[in-house]
């Protein structure tokens, strides 16, 4: 006896025009969300990795437009600027989270429930408190007499706590709140006084990580490389610890060299030198540009 195949044929089922509409619907809103809010992000960690290089620079003395550093420089320079606050961001708001919903679920409760009634008084002295934080933070801005971190981060603070206050008391008491007239305008406000403080924070912050780091490395400017300077003409460095040497033989091409300095930094063609006994408010930051006029010799620290 013969063998039957049945052959079975599918046939690809194309989704109907509505069916791709409402995805094209769901997909163009996220796409948008995505790139907006990517944009925000790299702008806000471009202004706070430019902060961190501005304060080390200024304990040098050093202006920073001179540097000419590109936006993926001040980008990199941000991650030890955000690392930390970003981690107690999270913690936080992960509290809060669990806080907010204890605080709904003891809000449905019989109004005769001790938890509620309490709950309710607290909540009733949120747009005071709130208030009051606003007022004092926003004096502590405008009067700038705070010295540096973490007291200078503490009125912008107060000015995120708020308005965080105020907003989520009137989340809470939503009913009554979204009647009022200027209710969309005051959560606007609320919102931008949030994100102006946390900015302010985080400038705050960033600009103490710079210094910090710039003091770091004033004290530890044996630890970077030595420098030798040779140049073809005499040049206007000096300070304590640098030591000048002239050879006159026409057979030498660079007459004039340079000991006891150190580099600080290289950037835009122009070699950022610095004094091994550098002092704060005795001494420059040195700027050597690289030409056929000099030539720079590295050497490692002692003890490398």
């Amino acid at each position: 006896m013969g063998t039957y195949h049945r052959v079975v044929r599918f046939r690809k089922i194309q989704p109907s025009v509505p069916a791709r509409e409402e995805t094209r619907q769901k997909t163009w809103p996220a796409v948008v969300t995505f790139v907006t809010q990517g944009a925000v992000l790299v702008a806000l960690l471009y202004l706070i990795g430019w902060n961190r290089a501005r304060a080390t620079t200024d304990y040098f003395g050093v202006d920073i437009s001179r540097l000419s550093a590109t936006p993926v420089d001040y980008l990199l320079r941000s991650l030890n600027s955000v690392t930390g606050p970003a981690l107690v961001f999270a913690v936080c708001t992960t509290a809060f989270l669990a806080l907010n919903r204890r605080l709904v679920r003891a809000l449905d409760r019989p109004r005769h429930d001790r938890g509620r009634r309490t709950i309710e008084r607290v909540l009733s002295a949120a747009g005071p408190t709130g208030g009051i934080l606003l007022v004092l933070g926003a004096i502590g801005v405008l009067v700038n007499i705070t010295p540096g971190w973490p007291q200078n981060g503490l009125p912008p603070l107060l000015i995120f706590l708020g308005a965080g206050i105020l907003g989520y008391g009137a989340h809470l008491d939503r009913s009554r709140t979204e009647r009022e007239p200027g209710h969309r305008i005051r959560v606007f406000a609320l919102v931008f006084l949030c994100f102006c403080s946390l900015l302010l924070v985080g400038q705050k912050y960033a600009e103490y990580v710079g210094r910090t780091i710039a003091v770091n490395d004033a004290r530890m400017l044996q630890e970077r490389p030595a420098i030798r300077l040779h140049s073809t003409r005499r040049l206007d460095i000096g300070g304590k610890g640098v030591q000048l040497s002239y050879d006159p033989s026409p057979e030498q091409y660079f007459h004039y060299r340079y000991d006891g300095l150190r580099l600080l930094t290289y950037n835009n063609n122009h070699f950022f030198l610095i004094s091994q006994s550098w002092e704060k408010g005795k001494a420059m930051v040195i700027p050597v540009r690289e030409n056929d006029t000099v030539r720079v010799d590295h050497f490692s620290p002692p003890g490398r």
